[in-house]
């Protein structure tokens, strides 16, 4: 008779029905092998009358990771992270070293450049876009002699 074990939702069987790769597939999908820094960075734009806010969520990041540029009407947010730890215990040595790094991309135009303003605070990133005032025509009226 083949026993039965159950990894997350799939069952590997063990005998005839038993494949390596499967049992491979579901040790390297296990969600011990996932990084600990987000993949992605959430992002919400909003409008309003007189300006664009972009809020991107970056916990874990100390304002000095975070790069916010703007070129050729295209603003781009990124961060960086290296973090290495070393620990000694009982004459075990442990080095860890990780690394994260997100970065978006966003289309902007019609935006005062000058005025633009950026705060960090409690891992939420606050870009604020004032958009250009639009001029108004001026009607030149032109005498026919």
């Amino acid at each position: 008779m083949h026993s039965i074990v159950p990894r997350k939702t799939n069952i590997v069987r063990r005998g005839r029905d038993y494949d390596v790769f499967d049992m491979m597939d579901n040790f390297f999908n296990d969600r011990f092998f996932e990084r600990s820094y987000p993949q992605k960075m959430s992002t919400d734009i909003k409008q309003t009358d007189n300006e664009y806010v972009i809020e991107a969520e970056l916990p874990g990041y100390d304002k000095k990771d975070i790069k916010v540029e703007l070129k050729n009407n295209y603003l781009t947010i990124s961060a960086g992270k290296e973090e290495e730890k070393e620990e000694e215990k009982n004459g075990y040595i442990r080095r860890e070293r990780r690394t994260g790094q997100v970065c978006r991309s966003f289309y902007v135009e019609g935006i005062s450049q000058d005025e633009i303003n950026a705060k960090y605070e409690n891992g939420i990133l606050s870009v604020t876009l004032p958009k250009k005032q639009k001029e108004e025509e001026v009607l030149n009226t032109i005498e026919i002699h």
